[in-house]
């Protein structure tokens, strides 16, 4: 996200409609605020917001338990308001859910199902939609529904073998006992389900503080029958992470995802040194984290020394292990150099054949978002050539026509594009396929820029502040900068009085349902102005953000 700086852009003139003056003031106010966010420890610790999926779950388990008070009350009242809400599925799970929990007929015939998932399936990768849909009719069965005439087991009824990663192992399991129960099955499939949920101890916590896998446990060992006390004490533990709101998270923490992207905005923005240092020792402490202690629930080889979501959760990712390879070689490279090198072996380890990395596990399908992450960890090191071309090449047989990418972990359109044109900004002069690449996607976002100077989650939607710190950060580095300045104009626009900025989240998990953590809309828009700040005339850093010289963009030689 943030490159090393090998040659520079020329200034954005203050013609273009910057004002540079004005930057840096907003910058120094975000930086202040997402600064502030870090504890003494180096980390941002912020709890995930309520999301109707889970909520529903978890009411729908009361009901099936018979657990009431006070919890049950609050969780009622949230749901109540959120019948009516402009996303389809949300409305159909809350109305659902309060239909059960009053002892009134789910009220849905088995079409309802199906057309759900019909809805949800087109903004997921084309590789999930067979899960995807069958987790739908899972859910909707738990909740009253009616199971579709084509609905059945995952892995058409037989024991699974292909390569997946713990969380959806878990998932698939979940989703085989509460289809069976519905459809009248137990055979050798739904015993080894059992097995592999059992293996999580529900009763003793919730798995990777993973809620949504958690409640679908639960669900699915109440189907199966003989599992009462399990079920019960699994609901107790869940319930303690009930929100202010009433309503329940699609996963408890972020910290480490948070605390790595934050650090490489901060640094983008010349952050206090001693900030950026506290961050960089905390995040290596974390490498490997609770993967290195774990019983893999993985079935294939799954990135192992790397890093995770957060602390305490042993699936470890792509993701994060990338951004925060790229992180340590920004801030101390010979701080850091051991974990670099174990966080690079294991990223290297999950390269395809087809030079594309997966999110999770060795042999699963390669993504573009994932590739470019990895491509940009491995820019500080220039033994790394070979494998960083291979994934260029990945990134650039992945391109669609119109210049952008299948759909990643997020709802914006915008997030590949970014990332996918930092990666390319680390090729050789003499490739030109890369550079084709980058000039299509410079163009896709050229064409895709709203009238008011941003950007939606989708081409033709209203301007959004993750989208347009996206769509900024990758016209920071075109030739053109008619765009930076109208996007730098309305991100100013948007900012509160307190340094922050809000809008629709775009995060998504599982995908394509989108999840909230509020510092993830701060984080893409502070590496925004990080990376506008390289467009602008020389300045001093922002105030309040250190001493620290302005770092500036790289442009690839081309």
């Amino acid at each position: 996200m943030k490159i090393v700086d090998r040659t520079r852009l020329a200034a954005l003139a203050p013609a273009a409609g910057v004002r540079p003056e004005e930057v840096r003031r907003a910058t120094g106010r975000l930086v202040a605020h997402l600064g502030a966010r870090v504890d003494d420890a180096g980390l941002i610790r912020e709890p995930c917001d309520s999301r109707v999926l889970e909520s529903a779950l978890v009411l729908a388990l009361m009901t099936r338990t018979g657990a009431g008070g006070a919890a049950r009350a609050r969780l009622v009242s949230y749901l109540r308001g959120h019948q009516e809400s402009p996303e389809a599925l949300d409305g159909h799970l809350a109305s659902l859910a309060l239909r059960g929990a009053a002892g009134q007929p789910a009220g849905a015939d088995s079409t309802l199902a199906g057309s759900l998932a019909g809805e949800l399936l087109g903004a997921a990768p084309a590789f999930l939609s067979a899960r995807r849909r069958l987790m739908v009719y899972a859910v909707l069965s738990v909740l009253g529904c009616p199971l579709p005439a084509d609905a059945e087991l995952p892995g058409g009824g037989g024991v699974p073998t292909d390569p997946l990663h713990s969380w959806a192992a878990v998932q698939q399991a979940s989703i085989t006992l509460i289809l069976a129960g519905a459809l009248d099955v137990r055979n050798h499939v739904t015993d080894a389900a059992l097995k592999t949920l059992l293996a999580t101890g529900p009763a003793a916590g919730v798995w990777e503080g993973y809620a949504l896998m958690h409640a679908l446990t639960l669900h699915a060992l109440a189907s199966a029958g003989g599992h009462e006390e399990t079920v019960r004490q699994g609901l107790a533990e869940l319930v303690r992470h009930q929100r202010g709101d009433g309503g329940f998270p699609f996963i408890l923490e972020l910290d480490i995802w948070c605390t790595a992207t934050a650090g490489l905005a901060l640094h983008a923005a010349g952050a206090d040194p001693a900030l950026l240092s506290r961050i960089g020792a905390a995040l290596a402490a974390e490498r490997g984290g609770a993967a290195l202690r774990s019983r893999p629930l993985s079935r294939g080889a799954a990135l192992r020394g790397g890093w995770s979501m957060s602390p305490g959760v042993a699936q470890n990712d792509t993701d994060d292990t990338a951004i925060t390879l790229e992180y340590l070689q920004a801030v101390d490279p010979a701080r850091h150099r051991a974990a670099a090198d174990a966080g690079t072996a294991a990223l290297l380890a999950v390269q395809g054949a087809d030079g594309g990395f997966p999110t999770y596990v060795a042999g699963a399908s390669s993504e573009a978002c994932m590739t470019a992450a990895a491509v940009c960890a491995f820019a500080a090191r220039p033994e790394l050539a070979g494998p960083r071309a291979r994934a260029l090449a990945f990134l650039a047989d992945s391109q669609d026509t119109d210049g952008g990418f299948p759909p990643g972990w997020s709802s914006s359109r915008l997030h590949s594009l970014f990332r996918v044109r930092l990666a390319a900004m680390t090729a050789g002069p003499d490739d030109a396929r890369t550079a084709a690449m980058a000039a299509r996607i410079d163009a896709t976002v050229r064409q895709t820029q709203n009238t008011d100077g941003g950007w939606g989650m989708q081409p033709g939607e209203p301007s959004d502040d993750i989208s347009t710190a996206y769509g900024l950060i990758t016209l920071c580095h075109a030739d053109d900068p008619r765009p930076v300045g109208a996007a730098l104009a309305w991100l100013l626009e948007q900012q509160k009085a307190d340094g922050s900025y809000g809008g629709p989240p775009d995060m998504v998990g599982p995908r394509p349902f989108n999840f909230r953590f509020p510092v993830l809309t701060d984080i893409p828009v502070l590496l925004a102005l990080g990376h506008a700040r390289a467009r602008l005339p020389e300045t001093p850093a922002p105030a309040g953000a250190g001493a620290v010289p302005r770092h500036r963009a790289v442009t690839s030689a081309r």
